[in-house]
């Protein structure tokens, strides 16, 4: 879909590589520039070794189908060559703290000022301009967007406390809004001819996830607010113990709850005038889950799915990732790909939704600086030029850029 398209990443970790990711699944010729040691993700365990060379978890899930490009931004000749790259350049991702650009000369408002073609998206903790005081250069991780976004106050355990998600949910919705924003600009510049630059906060990225939770607790009268619990999903909502793991069960409605009162053979449950609204079924939250999870963790999680659809109460089993994986409902659904590692080996991974049945783009793992040669001969024109920019260290220590085996 994006064939044609270049996009320069100055990226490291999961939020700028990701949205990076999408425009390389979706044919878009990405071009990685990391620092000679390689990114921040090429040195976090888990690692595999093989005959090949060596390659991390996190690096290949979020960098596969780039290229990999070396270069030194803090030598003169580094820094020449990436103005040469920006030249032809469509889009480039950042999620770097802006004042380290800064410095080097390359922060990206000016660099749209400079190229005016190019579309700049920057991805930081707390944005670039229109910040508080002293929160521009702070570091924020997407836990630290997660709490301040209001998201993980919705993410409670039984005891009505907030807990994490247990993962970068922040960092790929940044990700995400990144890729829809540059190509919304995309569409723009075929209009104007202009690009710009897009000012993306970690803190603001993840915000809508609590659009209706926002709204609810305006609407709500202080009766219905002090009993809803569950953010007003629904009691019993949540997940629960089975024999053989764990099953989340959605009866959020009164409806779904006298389904689950048959499934648990407990008429009992149904004839109690309080616990047939949700209200009532909130106040007696604690209760309700403790007499739901002791019904399912004596059965299986097929015999819970079984006896629920029966009903037609929302419940699935709750797979780990491993059984994901090697999902048939996934791979029937042409969800799971597999990924050349770069270094001999593969990885299932995730497919891209929005390009199922269609062509993909090739997923392999770049090699730290594989195509540092290639790219660059093509930016200068000339493996003279080439020769002479790599003497000059813009590449970073000499070395055999072409062999280069190792993706840590």
């Amino acid at each position: 879909m994006l064939e044609g398209v270049r996009v320069v990443e100055l990226t490291h970790l999961i939020a700028g590589p990701y949205c990076g990711r999408m425009f390389a699944d979706h044919g878009a010729e990405v071009i990685k520039v990391e620092p000679p040691t390689g990114e921040l993700s090429r040195h976090r365990d888990p690692v595999a070794h093989r005959e090949g060379g060596s390659v991390t978890a996190h690096y290949a899930s979020m960098n596969h189908g780039k290229k990999s490009v070396t270069v030194d931004l803090k030598s003169e000749a580094g820094n020449a060559f990436l103005h040469e790259l920006l030249a032809t350049t469509d889009v480039v991702v950042s999620n770097m703290r802006p004042g380290a650009l800064e410095r080097l000369g390359i922060g990206l408002e000016s660099l749209v000022e400079r190229y005016p073609q190019l579309i700049a998206v920057s991805i930081t903790g707390f944005g670039v301009n229109d910040t508080l005081e002293g929160e521009r250069e702070r570091a924020g991780l997407a836990i630290v967007a997660e709490a301040l976004s209001g998201v993980t106050s919705l993410t409670k355990d039984r005891e009505n406390q907030p807990v994490w998600c247990g993962f970068a949910l922040g960092d790929m919705m940044a990700g995400i809004t990144g890729y829809s924003a540059a190509l919304a600009a995309l569409i723009e510049r075929g209009r104007t001819g202009s690009g710009r630059f897009i000012d993306l906060a970690l803190v603001d990225t993840i915000l809508p996830l609590t659009s209706i939770a926002m709204a609810r607790h305006q609407l709500a009268d202080d009766q219905l607010a002090s009993s809803a619990q569950n953010d007003f999903h629904g009691v019993p909502y949540g997940v629960f113990r089975a024999s053989d793991g764990h099953i989340s069960i959605g009866a959020n409605t009164n409806k779904f709850w006298l389904g689950l009162c048959r499934a648990m053979e407990r008429p009992d449950l149904a004839e109690d005038a309080e616990l047939a609204t949700f209200e009532g079924r909130s106040r007696r939250m604690a209760e309700v889950m403790e007499t739901v999870e002791e019904w399912t963790s004596k059965q299986t999680r097929d015999e819970i799915t079984r006896k629920l659809g029966a009903q037609d109460i929302p419940v699935a089993a709750v797979h780990r990732v491993e059984e994901t994986a090697d999902s048939a409902r996934y791979r029937s659904r042409d969800m799971i790909r597999t990924v050349d590692d770069g270094v001999g080996g593969h990885l299932v991974l995730p497919a891209d939704a929005t390009l199922r049945g269609t062509q993909r783009a090739a997923a392999v793992v770049p090699r730290l600086g594989e195509h540092t040669l290639e790219v660059a001969t093509g930016i200068l024109g000339d493996p003279a030029a080439t020769a002479a920019a790599r003497k000059a260290g813009a590449f970073g220590p000499d070395r055999d850029l072409v062999a280069s085996g190792d993706n840590t």
